[in-house]
């Protein structure tokens, strides 16, 4: 569950918040809140009063989605019971309402509890235009598939179907916006977003029981290592979803040279119709940025909340002590990630997680 906004509006509530070094550059910062919705109740109307009154400069605030390898959001992508695997067959009429969108997406309701379907709602023709425009992901060659087939995942090779389970498997589709572990970049446009975001970061967690199908192109792209865990699946898809947050950090922090970020502003079309009225250039890239971040995998993808955490809270310390190139960003940036979950245990238990995990390198580094 990601909202509460419906019949709850509590402001966001701070539960710990860690730095990097006083004398790094630019300067760092990771959050743990709690909200009653990370879309809604979490973007640039949370935080404006805290500039109001300062010579600030108001950051570029930006939400990370966690979403489908089509960016498509609920519309045109089938339903899924909750942990996948998404079927092959798209589902009759009935499955959706009036507007064309499922009224349930991986056993979460998708208008208050699937982030990415209340964000396709929320910015109705004009966010899913910008979606649509996103072009093929240059890494999508490297995948064999997006999940493995349900065969295929419980290694049952005596079924019926494994002449299906071989097709799919090795077939390879160029033709994805943002394959599983990878991220990308569009404008925060349409219907009530701008006022909450500045841009969406895009990530596609791998279902926790039907990761893709590894190549080791994958790997070396992702910068994965197994080792001797290659075939556990479940430590496949934990490598997956700690790669959703390098590379969604990376899209959101790194140069401009580097990141899969998209702007559709040289495109006279979308320019007229005022989309794409976001471009990450380097002097936007030097500003201080925050980035919103839910628990990624652990709504549809089905994640344990023990492992969601985990990765979280390795990835987010990790990126909080490591060294950022002095060209990046101006000194005066600061870089915010901000978690915003809907439950006070699991902010808590996050916000312990990255202190132990930071008192735990810093000892490393000192012995």
């Amino acid at each position: 569950m990601v909202s509460k906004a419906w019949y709850k509006s509590a402001a966001p509530r701070l539960i710990g918040k860690f730095t990097n070094s006083p004398s790094s550059s630019p300067r760092k910062a990771v959050e743990i809140w709690t909200t009653t919705c990370i879309l809604t109740n979490f973007g640039k109307r949370s935080i404006c009063h805290n500039f109001e009154n300062s010579n600030k400069q108001q950051p570029v605030v930006t939400l990370i989605n966690p979403a489908n390898p089509n960016l498509s959001g609920p519309n045109a992508f089938p339903y899924f019971p909750r942990g996948g695997p998404q079927p092959k067959v798209q589902p009759n009429r009935h499955a959706h309402h009036i507007m064309g969108y499922v009224s349930q997406w991986g056993g979460m309701d998708v208008g208050s509890e699937s982030i990415d379907g209340l964000l396709h709602q929320l910015g109705g023709l004009r966010f899913r235009a910008e979606c649509n425009l996103v072009p093929f992901h240059p890494w999508a060659h490297a995948y064999l598939n997006q999940q493995q087939p349900k065969s295929a995942a419980n290694n049952d090779r005596s079924t019926n179907d494994a002449m299906e389970v071989s097709n799919i498997v090795n077939s390879p589709n160029p033709k994805t916006k943002c394959p599983v572990g990878t991220a990308v970049s569009t404008a925060a446009v349409g219907g009530e977003i701008q006022s909450h975001y500045d841009r969406i970061i895009h990530t596609v967690p791998p279902f926790y029981n039907y990761p893709p199908s590894m190549t080791e192109e994958v790997r070396r792209l992702l910068e994965i290592e197994i080792g001797e865990h290659e075939e556990d699946l479940h430590q496949l898809s934990k490598e997956l979803l700690r790669s959703c947050y390098r590379q969604s950090f990376h899209v959101a922090f790194g140069s401009n040279s580097n990141d899969q970020s998209f702007s559709l502003l040289n495109n006279p079309i979308t320019s007229f119709f005022g989309m794409g009225n976001y471009r990450h250039n380097n002097q936007q890239a030097r500003h201080s940025q925050r980035i919103a971040v839910p628990l990624l995998g652990a709504g549809c993808r089905d994640f344990p909340k023990d492992v969601a955490l985990e990765v979280a809270a390795l990835e987010s310390a990790s990126w909080l002590l490591s060294e950022s190139k002095e060209e990046d960003h101006a000194t005066e940036s600061e870089l915010v990630v901000a978690f915003g979950l809907l439950e006070s245990e699991d902010a808590e238990a996050l916000a312990n997680s990255i202190g132990e995990t930071i008192q735990l390198r810093d000892a490393a580094t000192t012995d």
